[in-house]
């Protein structure tokens, strides 16, 4: 199945990992890498399954790799089924980082709801 996935860039939209890549997980296992501001079209195997992106550790950064162990945050899950009409995604920095002075997005409770993975309608 083919799907398309942009990072979207900007103050709000990027503020959490701007210059880190993210990795691109399909059932967890890395498929792909996307910067910031930019869009990736990925032929993904024609089966159900997870798609989630998670900022790479700067020490790996320029390594994509086969696990997902190196990930700093994760993101939210989306189901994907072969032949589901909606297959373009985004990526987006929540809201709540940029107002974030604590530091809570390093922290690990909080590390899960720093990126949000979405479908886009646009």
């Amino acid at each position: 199945m083919d799907i398309t996935i942009h990072r979207k860039k900007g103050l709000f939209d990027s503020a959490y990992g701007q210059a880190i890549a993210l990795a691109i997980l399909f059932d967890g296992k890395v498929v792909g890498r996307l910067e910031t501001g930019e869009t990736l079209s990925l032929v993904l195997p024609d089966a159900c399954g997870t798609l989630q992106v998670g900022l790479l550790d700067p020490a790996n950064s320029p390594y994509v790799g086969s696990m997902s162990g190196a990930l700093i945050s994760i993101s939210n899950a989306q189901s994907l089924t072969p032949g589901q009409a909606v297959q373009v995604f985004s990526v987006r920095t929540r809201k709540w980082v940029f107002f974030d002075v604590l530091g809570l997005a390093g922290i690990a409770p909080f590390k899960r709801w720093a990126l949000a993975l979405e479908i886009d309608r646009s």
